[in-house]
């Protein structure tokens, strides 16, 4: 006999009511149920504490174990709980609220060099029009373009549905091979938001579906992959190969989509497992092989990837920051949502100052505020070149606090940062500090042979260059050779589309870009130690 109850789920703009569904997580009833707007970055293992959910009405089951090690007794006396850890059994009513963060998120949707250096694309007919689609594990942008007069009418953008089974490229792998058709269901996931991106974009211009020719879309293997439902296990284990490499042109339709039916989808293919058409894309955006002159392009996320240009060529690759710098690994981390803590500092009282996104009030902190509050714990002495939290220091009585997760930096009432918070981003730090290091060593060159670094991403367009310099994000250049470009692989993907010759170059640096595989190499495991630690202030 079906359960009798229903499970009422609430989100800013929608309500959804299963019925004849229990015995589960409310996070596999709200998986199998196809609603997203939710954030599970561990993949439901309890591990993360992010996927939180609100009881405004009935009751649910036993709270788990993770669930008190993750949330404060305020929280659980408030009707919080982990969507990954709550049960319902399905006898009675059930209502859940969500937080809808696709609609609150500040996602990056522009780039700062509006320049091109290519040839208009031709033989459009009138009114044809296409989209660039830039797919990114944890964002995603889709800009519609007139194709016959290189006008883009507009663009959406959006978290990536996908994230509720994970914040990293890892966690989706893993999803797919350990759930039963769980490939298919992150293609759905994925096909049905940017067709209903592309379908919303369509229908607000007043533009008929048939209308649309030619989609272009960039991304990481792993997205791409999922994108066309194919098989991403090579991915995730050594020795990390790609299902395929090659640049592909298909019919959206065969894929899924419905208001795009009539476009053909073209793919730039990957250099490596961990190094895609967003990076090559970016790439070729960014310009960086304009000169003779060195040059190291980084595009920081869950992933850093990472592009040096020594002149006569390009070597690249990537190292596995973790989640920490899109607040997924920090307690009281969030993605860059309004009431975020975007940056920190010390006024001349010596009292903590803080901004958040939307001047709302504080409720957690993001990448960009992450990084001010390493570098003010360096500043202050709290914390040592090892990353212990150094409680004799004569500032630690009046800034460190014992905290339900141990000592920590109290920021405000709610919001700190703990020892572990200072872990992750130590290590996460030290990966993409010791991954540039690596390329530069591999071609015989020091940090002040650079003639710039360029910043690609959403993280590194809001991070204080001096913070990141501090804590040894960036290497120890002066300020004025570091450039920041915005959404390279978004402008990479327009140029793609809008341009003639762009698809032969982007397929050249593809081609030519040398790979450096990083989890094999005995001279990133010996950067990567060396990077744990937090040197001097650079301005000292």
């Amino acid at each position: 006999m079906a359960p009798g109850g229903t499970l009422t789920v609430v989100a800013e703009d929608h309500v959804w009511k299963l019925t004849g569904v229990g015995g589960r997580t409310v996070l596999e009833l709200l998986v199998d149920a196809g609603i997203s707007g939710f954030s599970s970055p561990c993949g439901g293992n309890g591990l993360c504490g992010k996927c939180l959910v609100k009881i405004t009405e009935g009751t649910a089951g036993a709270v788990h174990d993770d669930e008190r090690r993750l949330l404060t007794p305020a929280q659980l006396h408030g009707g919080l709980r982990l969507a990954c850890r709550m049960r319902y059994d399905g006898d009675a009513d059930l209502t859940i609220t969500l937080a809808d963060t696709d609609a609150r998120s500040n996602i990056l949707t522009t780039f700062n060099d509006e320049t091109v250096h290519s040839t208009p694309r031709r033989h459009y007919h009138a009114e044809t029009y296409g989209c660039a689609i830039d797919i990114g594990t944890t964002t995603i942008v889709v800009y519609l373009v007139r194709l016959d007069t290189r006008q883009v009418f507009g663009h959406r953008s959006a978290m990536n549905r996908q994230r509720s089974h994970g914040a990293d490229v890892i966690s989706r792998i893993q999803y797919a091979q350990e759930h039963p058709d769980g490939t298919r269901i992150l293609q759905h996931a994925i096909v049905g938001q940017l067709d209903a991106m592309i379908g919303d974009l369509l229908t607000s211009h007043g533009i008929p579906s048939e209308a649309l020719g030619e989609l272009v879309a960039v991304g990481n293997p792993t997205m791409i992959h999922l994108l066309v439902g194919e098989d991403t296990s090579g991915i995730g284990a050594a020795p990390f190969t790609c299902a395929f490499t090659e640049p592909k042109s298909i019919q959206a339709s065969e894929i899924g989509f419905a208001n795009a039916r009539h476009a053909h989808l073209e793919l730039p293919g990957a250099v490596a497992a961990y190094v895609g058409s967003d990076i090559t894309s970016g790439v070729h955006a960014a310009n960086i092989m304009r000169g003779g002159e060195p040059v190291l392009y980084i595009d920081i996320g869950t992933n850093g990837e990472i592009v040096l240009w020594d002149g006569k060529r390009l070597t690249a690759c990537s190292s596995a920051a973790g989640p920490a710098f899109e607040g997924a690994a920090i307690r009281h981390g969030l993605g860059a949502v309004p009431g975020a803590i975007d940056h920190i500092w010390q006024d001349s009282d010596g009292h903590i100052v803080w901004s958040t996104i939307g001047a709302k009030d504080a409720h957690g902190i993001c990448g960009s505020g992450i990084v001010d509050t390493m570098a003010l714990l360096l500043d202050l002495g709290l914390v040592d070149e090892t990353g212990a939290m150094d409680t004799t220091h004569p500032n630690a009585d009046r800034y460190l606090v014992a905290s339900p997760d141990g000592l920590a930096l109290r920021i405000t009432d709610s919001v700190y940062f703990t020892r572990s918070d200072v872990r992750e981003v130590q290590l996460a730090k030290a990966a993409i500090a010791a991954g540039a290091q690596v390329l530069l060593d591999a071609a015989g060159l020091a940090s002040d042979d650079l003639e710039g670094i360029v910043i690609a991403g959403g993280f590194g367009s809001y991070i204080d260059i001096a913070s990141a310099q501090r804590i040894g994000l960036l290497p120890p250049v002066p300020p004025s050779r570091i450039s920041v470009v915005g959404n390279a692989a978004g402008k990479g993907a327009l140029e793609l589309l809008m341009f003639d010759g762009v698809e032969t170059q982007v397929e050249q640096i593809r081609t030519t870009m040398a790979y450096i595989e990083l989890s094999s190499s005995p001279a990133f495991q010996q950067q990567y130690v060396s990077h744990m630690y937090f040197g001097e202030d650079p301005d000292a």
